[in-house]
């Protein structure tokens, strides 16, 4: 809260006291303060959103599924199996 009010009082100080060099130098150090800041966070945020870790193949990750009980989707157009049935134009007439 002390840096906050700090910053409150030289803004006010180069709002009132300074002219347009004055402006200036003041916008360049609060761009320069955001862009250290979103730098920083950038580097501390890193690698912790990444969607899968670099070493994960498709073994693993089908193990993973077959654990968690996730069910296989099989093609309905395979060789040797029918095609599913959809709904009758008697149904649909209904």
């Amino acid at each position: 809260m002390i840096w906050f009010e700090a910053l409150w009082r030289l803004v006010g100080v180069l709002l009132t006291e300074s002219g347009p060099t004055g402006l200036l130098l003041g916008a360049g150090a609060v761009a320069g303060v955001l862009l250290v800041t979103a730098l920083t966070a950038s580097m501390l945020l890193g690698g912790r959103f990444t969607a899968t870790e670099p070493g994960t193949s498709r073994h693993w990750l089908r193990e993973r599924a077959r654990r968690t009980g996730v069910p296989r989707h099989r093609d309905p157009d395979a060789a040797g199996r029918t095609r599913p049935r959809g709904p009758t134009a008697a149904l649909a007439a209904a």
